[in-house]
């Protein structure tokens, strides 16, 4: 379950009716795993405020944590080094959560997501937004890399998962995932690799597709 633009609208409000529904879920005995852009403590404070208990899947899969576990799956190096070249070309403030981010660089969607790609070609490195930041990340790291790092610690096998999402980000989870649903304000590039694309929006997207999976 992505964060940013699936459960809250877009002034990051979270979609109070898709709580209530993805409890219902995690109550059922269906471990609800949150697939975040986001750092971890922000991540980890949302799962377990909102009663989930499933893996938390932070960093664009960059971090995964577990209980007290934590999994590091992404390298900084690569991204800091693409940051640093970034500098010399354009101003990129980064977000003012990056102060506890650990394997990736997070930039204030203030330039256009075209134009830093142009600038990082050629470096190992992937670039993508979720709407919300410009994420540096090492190559090859997505959310679908946490999420098979989520199904090995639960013992479960990817086709069982069902991922919503909204934004590039989580194309690869969406794409890989089982089932793979796209609320209805998500990207275009998002809708077109769903298995499923809600006609309801942010949280109200979340309510329809848990009922699309049968799962409330």
């Amino acid at each position: 379950m992505d964060v940013d633009g699936t459960l809250t609208d877009e002034s990051r409000r979270v979609g109070l009716d898709a709580i209530a529904a993805l409890r219902n879920v995690e109550d059922s005995g269906v471990p609800v795993m949150l697939a975040s852009g986001n750092v971890l403590p922000i991540a980890y404070a949302l799962s377990v405020y909102l009663g989930f208990n499933g893996p938390i899947i932070a960093e664009n899969g960059g971090i995964v944590c577990n209980g007290q576990q934590i999994y590091i799956q992404g390298d900084p190096r690569k991204p800091k080094a693409a940051y640093k070249h970034l500098l010399t070309e354009m101003d990129a403030p980064r977000l003012f959560t990056d102060k506890w981010r650990v394997t990736e660089v997070a930039l204030r969607p203030i330039m256009k997501l075209a134009t830093v790609k142009r600038v990082l070609r050629g470096m190992d490195v992937d670039v993508q937004t979720s709407g919300y930041a410009i994420h540096i990340m090492t190559k090859g790291m997505n959310k679908l890399v946490g999420v098979e790092k989520a199904c090995e610690i639960l013992s479960l096998p990817l086709e069982s998962v069902a991922a919503i999402g909204d934004a590039d980000n989580d194309m690869n989870m969406i794409c890989h995932c089982g089932f793979g649903v796209a609320v209805g304000n998500a990207f275009v590039g998002t809708k077109r690799v769903a298995s499923h694309v809600t006609r309801g929006e942010n949280g109200a997207g979340v309510v329809e597709a848990l009922k699309w999976l049968r799962l409330v």
